[in-house]
């Protein structure tokens, strides 16, 4: 690391250079620590900052690849010496061979080593073999006309004291070769959608013709026959001969490259794919036919201010770009409005309510020669109205009451839970369009929510919601904009009640409209019930009540006054909370004074 010494003015700037190789090969990236430090004085303590930088050290890829097909076998060679096949500490593995039918010519991400999701097969997990001074593998497992494209990954590994590899590491995947075998069949390039309709919908059908020297004419002479089978759907199904889709041909040089419009399809509603079946010599039963195609079939999903277009489509050839298409209202034609390298596209800015049409062309190659290069292949038309799905984002909810220090009235009912909530037209960036407010309610913890009160304007962020028996409930808020879309409930916030209950110790039950009755401090509130025993001195129970009230005016149970004296009382307390009738933890006791005065 070069930078300049000492104290310098800002902006300083310094140059970091790391000598990699091939040792450093790692699936985790090394993390670089900068550090930069003040320096105003000796007596000023100084100031730093940290910077951390993470660098991925990656395996080059294998090169110069090459892959020559015969009959039956195709021969795969690569570059040696490897770049890095003398690492130390035997770090370098060996070579895996990958893969596929069809092209997928992907540019390489320099971060994702390997090839999964690329749509190769793993042929051989590790391989040094030699030939010729080249690496090599041999491909068996194949069949004539068809196209098959390889890459070579080189892999790393750590070896254990048992010979076993762990942390095994795989390098950036090599250039794709493609190779056909003898093309003594034909090869289907195009299955397109001339026009959109449920009932006659047309789809043109291409191919190429098998190369002569491949099929041995002499042997396999003519006539020569092409006949076309569809299927609906992707794949699957049984193919079925298309009437009127048979070409014959008597010489070879007469049975070209054809395409052929298939008419009276539903193509409005569902992909087909073809076959073309091949025959020489006049024969019943076909040399070999070529790999099923479909037509790319487009689906369009709304939501606001957009349309959703996803396509799917199974060719044997790899399709590596797609172009969509709009259709302009003021011209009635189709405007190319993007591209993607995947099969979605998401077109935006879109005026919700309106209807917007599409098509997406696909572009294609099997890249060999003699063949067109690209295939361009177009899918059917579908149409999309943009519409909001999107719901409001949220709101806040917050709940005071006098039992949370709230200003609010006396304790006699009707008690009052104030509600407040934000705005979610000012609370997130995306939700601007609610106008309407629910408020969810249930009396304890343990019941679902129901719909409590609707609050028109999004404006309105506060309600209060009135009861006679408590303040006790849970609570929850949704917005809901103007087409109907609900958000998800705010937080949840339960408010319990704050019982008051105080019993007095001494009452004057003498008649004088004073303290007559024994009843609980003024202000009691939110008790279910009581258990009330009181007791005189010599431990007979006098009296007993479950009514939070008590009332009890010094008389015992056959109604007889009781003198004046010390009693004993306990008293269970039963409160009503959010989660129910609780019992309150501390139980009540204490003496009670029995003053009758000077009646």
């Amino acid at each position: 690391f070069d930078a300049p010494p000492g104290f310098n003015p800002p902006p300083v700037s310094g140059t970091f250079r790391w000598q990699t190789s091939c040792e450093h090969i790692s699936n985790q990236p090394y993390s670089v620590v900068f550090k930069g430090l003040d320096s105003v004085s000796k007596t000023i303590p100084q100031l730093a900052d940290l910077k951390t930088l993470k660098i991925k050290v990656v395996g080059p890829p294998p090169e110069d690849v090459q892959a020559t097909a015969q009959l039956g076998v195709v021969e795969i060679s690569w570059e040696k010496p490897y770049f890095c096949e003398d690492a130390a500490e035997n770090y370098f593995f060996g070579f895996s061979v990958w893969r596929r039918e069809g092209s997928n010519p992907f540019e390489r991400d320099t971060c994702m080593p390997g090839l999964a999701g690329k749509g190769y097969t793993e042929l051989i997990f590790i391989t040094k073999q030699e030939l010729n001074g080249r690496y090599y593998f041999k491909d068996t497992q194949v069949e004539r006309g068809r196209t098959y494209c390889y890459r070579i990954l080189a892999k790393f590994a750590r070896i254990s004291a048992g010979g076993y590899p762990y942390n095994l590491v795989e390098s950036l995947a090599s250039d794709e070769v493609c190779v056909q075998l003898p093309r003594d069949l034909p090869l289907i390039t195009n299955v397109s959608v001339e026009s959109t309709d449920l009932l006659a919908g047309n789809m043109k059908v291409c191919w190429s013709k098998p190369v002569a020297s491949d099929l041995d004419t002499v042997i396999n002479h003519g006539p020569y026959r092409y006949q076309v089978l569809r299927a609906p759907g992707l794949t699957g199904g049984t193919m079925q001969e298309i009437p009127g889709a048979s070409f014959t041909a008597n010489e070879f040089w007469q049975a070209n490259d054809t395409c052929f419009t298939d008419i009276g399809l539903n193509t409005e509603g569902q992909p087909y794919h073809y076959r073309v079946d091949f025959y020489v010599k006049g024969l019943d039963t076909p040399l070999g036919a070529t790999n099923d195609a479909s037509s790319v079939f487009l689906s369009v999903g709304s939501t606001d201010q957009t349309n959703l277009l996803s396509w799917q489509e199974a060719v044997p050839w790899g399709n590596y770009r797609y172009d969509i298409f709009r259709k302009n209202d003021a011209t009635g034609l189709f405007d190319s409005i993007g591209f993607s390298t995947t099969n979605s596209y998401a077109d935006i800015g879109l005026i919700n309510g309106k209807e917007y049409c599409y098509y997406v062309r696909s572009a294609g190659t099997y890249s060999i020669g003699g063949i067109a290069d690209p295939l361009f292949n177009n899918s059917q038309e579908n149409c999309g109205i943009p519409i909001d799905t999107i719901p409001p984002c949220a709101p806040v909810l917050t709940v005071g009451n006098l039992c949370t220090g709230q200003d609010g009235p006396e304790p006699d009912p009707p008690y009052e839970n104030n509600l407040s909530w934000t705005n979610p037209n000012e609370q997130c960036g995306g939700s601007d369009d609610a106008t309407t407010y629910r408020i969810w309610f249930a009396p304890t913890d343990s019941e679902p929510l129901g719909l409590l009160e609707i609050i028109d304007g999004a404006e309105n962020t506060s309600f209060t919601h009135e009861l006679s028996d408590g303040l006790a409930g849970c609570y929850a808020v949704t917005a809901v904009d103007s087409v109907g879309n609900e958000s998800a409930r705010s937080n949840l916030v339960c408010v319990d009640n704050c019982p008051n209950y105080r019993l007095p110790n001494a009452f004057t039950p003498n008649g004088d409209d004073q303290n007559d009755l024994f009843v609980p401090f003024p202000g009691w509130r939110f008790i279910d019930r009581v258990d009330m025993q009181i007791f005189n001195r010599w431990g007979n129970l006098v009296f007993a009540t479950q009514d939070p009230a008590i009332e009890w005016n010094g008389r015992n149970a056959e109604d007889k006054e009781l003198p004046e004296g010390t009693y004993f009382f306990v008293c269970k307390v039963y409160e009503n909370r959010v989660g129910g009738t609780v019992l309150r933890e501390n139980i009540l006791s204490g003496y009670i004074e029995l003053i009758r005065g000077g009646r």
